[in-house]
C-alpha cells in the first residue's frame, strides 16, 4: 500500500469520526433540552392547554394568577374582564378611582374590599375545580403575563363567573373564544350577565354607595 493511499485512508476515517461526533453531540442535546411547552410567539388561535395547576402565589388577584404548566409557571391574565385592585399604591390611584366609578361610586376601601374578594373567589374555583387554559401566547403589554382564557367542565369560563358575581368590570381586550364565539358577541353576552348581577345587587352592585359630600372629600 502506497503512502499516498494509506494518507488518503486516514483522511477518510477522521471525516467518519468528526461526523459520527457530531451526530452524537445533537443527539444528547435532543435529550438533554426537550421541546419548550410553550411557543416563542404569539399564534393565531387559542391552543389549550390541558393539566394545568393553580399556584398559590401573594402576586395573585382576581383575574391575574400564576399556574404550572408542564413544568413550567406560566402567569395568566383574564381576557374580557378587569377585577379591582387588592391594595393600594400610586402606580394603581387612578385605576382605583376608574374602577370605583364603573361599579356607581364606591368608596376606594370598598373597592380595594372587592378586588381582596375577587382574588379569593378566583382561587376557591381554581383550586376545587378542574379547568382547562386557552391561550394565543399574547402578552399583556410585554410583561410576562399572557391573555388567556379559563374554562370549568359546566362549560362557562372564569371570566363570565366573575361578572356573573359582581367581582369584575367588563373591560381590557377580549378574543374569539374557544367554542368560535367573536369577541364583540360574547361581550355582548357578558354585558347581560352584568345586567342580571346588578339587579341581583351581588358583589359590588350590593355595596353601599358612598354619599354625595363624601365622593368630594375623597376626590
Amino acid at each position: 500500500m502506497s503512502p499516498a493511499f494509506k494518507r488518503k485512508i486516514g483522511r477518510v476515517l477522521w471525516s467518519l469520526v468528526l461526523v459520527t461526533l457530531v451526530a452524537v453531540e445533537f443527539w444528547f442535546r435532543a435529550v438533554r433540552e426537550p421541546t419548550p411547552a410553550q411557543p416563542a410567539v404569539e399564534v393565531e388561535r387559542l391552543q389549550k392547554l390541558s393539566d394545568v395547576r393553580f399556584i398559590d402565589d401573594e402576586t395573585n388577584d382576581g383575574d391575574s394568577f400564576v399556574v404550572e404548566h408542564q413544568g413550567q409557571r406560566l402567569v395568566l391574565r383574564l381576557y374580557f374582564v378587569d377585577c379591582a385592585e387588592k391594595r393600594e399604591y400610586k402606580l394603581v390611584a387612578g385605576r382605583l378611582k376608574d374602577q370605583a366609578g364603573y361599579f356607581g361610586g364606591l368608596s376606594i376601601p370598598q373597592t380595594l374590599k372587592l378586588g381582596q374578594q375577587a382574588k379569593a373567589f378566583t382561587a376557591d374555583l381554581l383550586r376545587s375545580q378542574p379547568f382547562t387554559v386557552f391561550t394565543r401566547w399574547e402578552r399583556v403589554y410585554d410583561s410576562d403575563r399572557i391573555y388567556a382564557v379559563i374554562v370549568f367542565e359546566d362549560g362557562e369560563d372564569l371570566a363570565h363567573k366573575l361578572v356573573q358575581a359582581g367581582l369584575a368590570r367588563i373591560h381590557t381586550k377580549g378574543v374569539t373564544m374557544p367554542n368560535g364565539r367573536k369577541a364583540n358577541d360574547y361581550e355582548n353576552h357578558l354585558r347581560e350577565v352584568e345586567k342580571e348581577a346588578r339587579a341581583s345587587k351581588r358583589g359590588a352592585w350590593g355595596m353601599s354607595r358612598r354619599a354625595p359630600s363624601a365622593a368630594k372629600k375623597q376626590e
